[in-house]
């Protein structure tokens, strides 16, 4: 985790922005390096985890976190965090890459954060870097919403409904069977 970014989305607009590179303890491979951009220099000067971290999770209190291959992102975060704190992160988390799966299925094969920045035509264009690449997600999501409102989504709960993996979903409707009044 070398950085961190997000940016408040409401009203159908992008709002706040905000990132920060993260000090990490080990060197940057040269390939993470050519990758993100990111020198070793800029993670040598960069504030530790243990500030950056808190008001990261400031910035979701209360909030829906969404992110593109959640999974991935998550993972890190969640460790650090729970690392940093001895919690995980509580929010309630929106995939735009499982969203644009369902969202798109037959319309558009390739659901990276790039192929979906040009299919919807964002203003910011993916690059590896937290903020850029939070930007265009939260762009591309705006764009699903109106997808996923053509098809009943109402509620943050039917976007987080619809951009669960198949796993997670049938685990969902396995919990409800199971306490199911036996008839």
């Amino acid at each position: 985790l070398t950085e961190v970014g997000a940016v408040l989305v409401g009203g159908g607009e992008l709002h706040e922005r905000w990132s920060s590179l993260v000090g990490v303890d080990r060197p940057l491979s040269r390939g993470i390096q050519r990758f993100t951009g990111i020198s070793q220099t800029m993670v040598d000067q960069a504030p530790p985890p243990g500030l950056v971290l808190p008001q990261f999770a400031k910035q979701l209190r209360g909030r829906v976190l969404v992110a593109h291959n959640a999974r991935f992102d998550m993972g890190f975060l969640d460790r650090e965090v729970e690392r940093l704190t001895g919690r995980r992160i509580a929010a309630p988390v929106v995939d735009t890459v499982w969203l644009a799966r369902r969202l798109l299925a037959g319309r558009q094969k390739r659901v990276g954060l790039a192929s979906l920045a040009y299919f919807f035509g964002t203003s910011t264009r993916p690059c590896h870097r937290a903020l850029a690449d939070a930007e265009a997600t939260a762009e591309i999501l705006l764009a699903l919403i109106g997808l996923a409102r053509e098809r009943g989504a109402e509620t943050v709960a039917d976007l987080v409904e619809l951009s669960a993996p198949r796993a997670r979903r049938l685990l969902a409707k396995r919990s409800l069977v199971a306490g199911a009044p036996r008839t």
